[in-house]
């Protein structure tokens, strides 16, 4: 029995030794794995020069690579692939008219140092995804044959594209420019994302063309983000994205939808000479300051629930389109007087079939024109179509015309004792003048005399206007059938409509 007893806890004693070996040994091994991750390993970069060199596949994780990593010696391509990723490259990186042709991936890496990989060509996937260019970074007449992303890359200093040409998908969802970013004369031949990208420098984006879907939704740009120039072959998405400092898409085209819903515009958004050839929805766009329009070509855009600024302007100068939806009331008080324009408007809202717009936007054109007028029988003449009927689009001015008048004359009428009418005496016989006396007619008879004359009819025999009243009878003629058959025009005008 003691024997047992005496097994048992030596065996109890083994395995407690055994747990504590192993405790001491994972606790070393996690500050290994720690000290490992705050002090990445150090490699020179010209051991990578070297294995790039003798055609052997690069290939590191957290290290931190000090030197000049400069491959634009190199006399031929690089044919393997070249991993760097979540590293440290501590001095300048030069990668100019070097030509990748397999995978290149510095996924999660920091550039310390400025970084240039101007006319480099990557055949093969290229992976900037995190990086972090602490330093000026430029991409000038760099080509990639295949895709690439930036996704949630940093580019602290001034970063250059200008000229470069992406024939695979590119991917720059998230990514921060915190300076100048540069796209000049860029060939997007797939399609590209910018969603979520934040540009806190100018954004340069002209003269470049993007032939596949683009997305910038909901992007931030808050410098001066200029698009002059560019071609959106296909659909371009700008939806909900914020502009703070101008905005130009002078001359810019858009081949297919173009969505500006829920844009914000801080200051101009100037689209002057920009071509659009499919629908272009600007629906909830708010624009605080101006909205330039002029020469552009517009086939259908909406601006429903579009709001703006307190001073803001709309110039559509001679601007040419097909189908512009937005109310009246939304831009009446600010859009730029321009005859062609306003005319235009006219028989868009026509088209649209919003009469009353097309009506209220003549009737204002109509006003500024004769504000505009110098003094002459042509100011006079819009000046009684004004008054008459309101240039041909208010039918209730000429209705109360209809009413005025025949009132008006009436009590001109009876006040100014006008009118004589005859009274006979006893039972003598009606017609004969002899023994039949004058008196003042009564306003009610006066108003009779005055609503037959101006609707041409046959008046009383008994009452008749005397003296200079005689004239003012034919006046009233005159007026009675200019505004009887002003009226019976515009409003079959607005009938048959």
């Amino acid at each position: 029995m003691f024997r047992i007893v005496r097994w048992i806890v030596v065996l109890f004693l083994f395995l407690l030794l055994a747990s504590a070996a192993e405790a001491s040994s994972l606790r070393d091994s996690g500050n290994s794995t720690k000290d490992s991750i705050s002090h990445p390993q150090e490699i020179e970069a010209s051991q990578i020069l070297t294995e790039i060199e003798a055609n052997q596949a690069v290939s590191y994780d957290n290290v931190s690579v000090s030197g000049n990593l400069d491959l634009s010696t190199l006399t031929g391509p690089v044919r393997q692939s070249v991993t760097i990723t979540n590293s440290i490259i501590l001095g300048p990186a030069n990668f100019e008219r070097v030509t990748f042709g397999d995978l290149m991936d510095f996924q999660g890496t920091t550039f310390k140092g400025n970084a240039s990989f101007a006319k480099a060509r990557f055949q093969g996937d290229a992976n900037f995804g995190g990086v972090r260019f602490s330093g000026n970074t430029d991409f000038r007449f760099a080509r990639f044959d295949s895709a690439v992303s930036f996704s949630l890359a940093r580019f602290e200093g001034v970063v250059s594209f200008a000229n470069s040409q992406f024939d695979g998908n590119a991917v720059f969802e998230g990514s921060n420019f915190d300076t100048d970013a540069k796209f000049d004369l860029v060939q997007f031949s797939r399609p590209v994302t910018f969603m979520g990208a934040v540009f806190s420098g100018d954004a340069s984006i002209t003269n470049s063309q993007f032939s596949g879907t683009t997305i910038f939704m909901d992007s931030s740009f808050k410098g001066d983000a200029d698009f002059a120039g560019t071609q959106f072959v296909r659909d371009v998405i700008f939806r909900s994205s914020h502009f703070y400092g101008g905005s130009s898409f002078g001359l810019a085209g858009f081949g297919g939808f173009a969505d500006f819903a829920n844009v914000t515009f801080e200051n101009a958004a100037f689209f002057a000479v920009a071509k659009f050839d499919d629908n272009a929805h600007f629906l909830d766009a708010k624009f605080n300051k101006d909205l330039v329009l002029e020469s552009a070509r517009i086939y259908n855009m909406q601006l429903d629930n579009a709001t703006f600024g307190k001073n803001s302007t709309i110039s559509l100068k001679d601007a040419d389109f097909t189908r512009l939806v937005v109310p009246w009331s939304t831009i009446r008080d600010r859009l730029e007087f321009n005859g062609a324009a306003y005319l235009a408007l006219v028989k868009n809202y026509k088209n649209l079939e919003w009469f009353n717009d097309a009506d209220d936007c003549y009737y204002e054109y109509r006003q500024i024109s004769q504000a505009n007028e110098p003094l002459g029988w042509a100011k006079l003449a819009d000046v009684i179509a004004w008054l008459s009927c309101g240039y041909g689009v208010r039918v209730s001015y000429t209705a109360f015309w209809c009413i005025f008048t025949p009132l008006f004359f009436g009590v001109v009428f009876w006040a100014g004792n006008g009118m004589k009418g005859f009274e006979q005496i006893g039972q003598r016989i009606p017609g004969r003048t002899k023994g039949i006396q004058k008196q003042r007619v009564s306003l009610i008879d006066a108003m009779y005399f005055s609503v037959a004359q101006f609707n041409s009819a046959q008046g009383p025999v008994n009452r008749y206007p005397v003296g200079f009243y005689r004239h003012l009878a034919m006046l009233e003629i005159i007026l009675g059938w200019f505004f009887m058959m002003l009226f019976v025009v515009i409003l079959v005008g607005i009938l048959i409509r």
